[in-house]
């Protein structure tokens, strides 16, 4: 139903040429010799063009307080509504004679048959008016064309019409069916008062057309949530709005991942960092939030396998952060390393971490024990090459000082000396 006055501008009554009843109509057009309209009745889609004469106004309506004292009598003429099922705004308009009243009822004869082959009816009194009759309807019309690069727009925000048509005081104002032109229709004084409203539309269109396309979409887009939310569920939870870029990935790859798993049907993001995850099943909606949602981990750590995790100029911490998508932090006063991520994410990081600690206390493990052999094997004085063991392996005479300059072959102090080492290659072996 057209309950805003300004949805009925342009509307008008069209009399059945065979019948005394008037169906609702939109005006469209007018031909050029003024004799013949275009209009479409409301609730079609086809228009059909019908003589001038056949047209009246919509006739006045009645407040409440004059619907509370209508009374009619009996031989009054009225008007009778009549719609759709379904429907609150009548569709027609029948004339008929009160035939009397009985408990605020009335019998209505009428002059015609009707489809039903009844000449009267029992109606009720919020169904009836006074018969207006026929008022003809006089008015001019005025072509505005349209500019070319406007037509989508202005096509885009048809509905703001009616307000341009209230303001210039017209009968209607309309895109011609070829959509060249906006046809007003009006008084002559109203069609000069729509070309500056005209004018100054023009300009406002495409502002108006890109809010009525923003709109539509979040009506299609809400559309879309509550069909989901009538047959799926809704898993929603927030995460840090600076961690938002971490959860979507790359170009929106993770987003993406888990819309294509069984259940998931969508996921929104919002700037606040409120996600909504739409899934026909609970189960599914969970699984997908698994897979999105950022979790912390702190893993402890001793004092001295801080500077391996971080390595020189922190270049070991980041590899790791490369490798396993996460933000790694060091807190050194509480000796725990801090892994922010995705679930799958951080476990994967955690597993990274705990291999190169694990692989460092092995190789630590190792090197002592090369320590002590060097030691006793230097003791029992057999050779051990070129250079003292030690120092080959970064044994000082202070004892064990750490991995130095390992894997540098034949370079002072490096890993394997070419020509000597515990398994000599020409030289002195074991």
């Amino acid at each position: 139903a057209m309950s805003n006055p300004d949805e009925m501008r342009g509307v008008v009554e069209v009399q059945e040429p065979n019948d005394r009843a008037y169906f609702r109509a939109r005006l469209l057009d007018i031909d050029s010799n003024g004799k013949k309209c275009q209009v479409r009745y409301l609730g079609e889609g086809e228009s059909v063009w019908v003589t001038l004469s056949r047209l009246r106004p919509l006739p006045p309506p009645m407040t409440p307080l004059e619907m509370e004292r209508y009374a009619p009598r009996d031989g009054d003429m009225v008007e009778v509504s009549f719609c759709e099922e379904g429907q609150d705004m009548a569709e027609s308009w029948w004339e008929g004679t009160i035939q009397r009243e009985k408990g605020g009822f009335y019998f209505v004869q009428f002059p015609d048959q009707g489809e039903t082959g009844q000449t009267s009816e029992v109606v009720e009194k919020d169904r009836l008016r006074p018969a207006y009759g026929q008022h003809p309807i006089q008015f001019d019309k005025r072509n505005f064309p349209i500019p070319p690069h406007l037509a989508a727009d202005l096509k885009a925000t048809e509905s703001s019409l009616p307000k341009v048509a209230k303001l210039a005081n017209l009968i209607a104002l309309n895109i011609s069916s070829d959509g060249r032109n906006l046809v007003a229709i009006g008084a002559s004084q109203a069609l000069e008062m729509a070309g500056a409203l005209v004018d100054m539309h023009y300009h406002k269109v495409p502002q108006l057309a890109k809010i009525a396309k923003q709109a539509q979409a979040l009506q299609g887009k809400m559309h879309g949530v509550q069909q989901t939310l009538s047959t799926g569920v809704v898993e929603q939870f927030r995460v840090d709005p600076t961690q938002i870029g971490m959860m979507v990935g790359a170009k929106g790859s993770n987003i993406k991942k888990v819309q294509t798993m069984p259940g998931v049907s969508r996921v929104d993001v919002r700037q606040d960092g409120m996600v909504n995850v739409y899934a026909d099943t609970r189960e599914s909606a969970a699984a997908a939030r698994e897979k999105l949602e950022i979790v912390q981990d702190r893993i402890p750590v001793e004092a001295n396998e801080i500077g391996l995790i971080i390595g020189k100029q922190g270049q070991q911490i980041r590899e790791l952060e490369q490798i396993s998508n996460c933000r790694i932090n060091v807190e050194n006063a509480t000796r725990e390393i801090i892994v922010v991520g995705l679930r799958s994410s951080v476990e994967k990081a955690r597993a990274l971490l705990t291999y190169t600690i694990e692989t460092y206390k092995e190789q630590r493990d190792q090197e002592q024990q090369i320590h002590s052999l060097s030691q006793e094997l230097y003791q029992l004085g057999v050779p051990l090459g070129a250079q003292p063991f030690e120092q080959a392996y970064g044994y000082g005479p202070m004892g064990y000082q750490g991995n130095v300059n390992r894997g540098r072959r034949g370079g002072p102090g490096g890993g394997v000396v070419r020509g000597g080492g515990v398994v000599g290659r020409g030289g002195g072996g074991v």
